[in-house]
């Protein structure tokens, strides 16, 4: 079974999708004004939820890794 897990750098990746998106959906819906043109904050959004994958199914370099005993 994988263990799957994230360090800071996967939550960092996950956290901008979560903010890129819901800035998305503001200048979607004109709610308030964002200088980064409609297409550009869905391309980082979309760009930032695929590094957020691919750390959690990879593996994420700075994830602690689990400590199992060595048996010999």
């Amino acid at each position: 079974m994988a263990d799957h897990s994230f360090g800071p750098l996967g939550w960092f990746s996950a956290a901008g999708f979560v903010i890129l998106s819901l800035l998305y959906v503001v200048d979607m819906y004109a709610i308030a004004s964002w200088p980064v043109s409609l297409a550009l904050t869905g391309a980082l959004a979309l760009l930032a939820a695929i590094g957020a994958v691919a750390l959690w199914y990879g593996h994420d370099p700075t994830a602690s890794e689990r400590r199992t005993p060595r048996t010999e």
